[in-house]
């Protein structure tokens, strides 16, 4: 996989975070807290999580340390939301650094249990597919507290990139409006 289509898969997937994280802050906090009666754990657990599971990849491909952060390490939204901006800009930066032989080169994450041969390019789509996964759980558990789910597929991210901008129609007549793409 090139550098550039892995840069986008990012930006759809900081995006998508920043959908999630509009809703989650409309939150009251016993709503961001609160284990549901499902036993579905808190929003914030579950961001935590989706967090927590980015800075243990970031961490170990960049500086091969492990790290897995815990809820008392994050316990306000200012603190999860700095966190999570922090590892936006590291992997940012992480993937401007990275070359086609840095991203098809193998490693076996000690964490993992039976280790097999991953390919940088591989842990890196697996972070963004990870969080979607988290993403899906948590919409619909934020429409059960009251918040509006985003729109936070990828399609919903092409969309908002391709902002149509409608051309000026003369006065009297009647004609299907011109879409423009910028």
């Amino acid at each position: 996989m090139e550098r550039e289509s892995l840069i986008k898969l990012f930006d759809y997937h900081y995006w998508a975070n920043r959908q999630l994280w509009h809703s989650a802050i409309a939150l009251t906090d016993w709503q961001f807290t609160r284990t549901l009666d499902d036993g579905s754990p808190s929003v914030q657990a579950q961001i935590i999580n989706m967090v927590a599971y980015e800075n243990l990849w970031v961490n170990y491909l960049w500086h091969g340390e492990i790290e897995f952060l815990h809820e008392a390490q994050l316990p306000t939204r200012a603190s999860i939301r700095q966190e999570w901006d922090a590892l936006e800009e590291e992997i940012r930066d992480f993937l401007d650094e990275q070359g086609p032989s840095e991203l098809q080169r193998p490693f076996e994450p000690p964490f993992l249990p039976n280790p097999a041969p991953l390919k940088m390019w591989e842990v890196l789509i697996q972070i963004v597919h990870h969080a979607v996964g988290c993403r899906a759980q948590l919409c619909p558990q934020l429409a059960r507290l009251g918040a509006l789910p985003p729109g936070c597929d990828y399609f919903d991210y092409l969309a908002q990139q391709a902002t149509p901008v409608l051309a000026a129609q003369p006065v009297g007549q009647w004609a299907a409006p011109q879409i423009s793409y910028r």
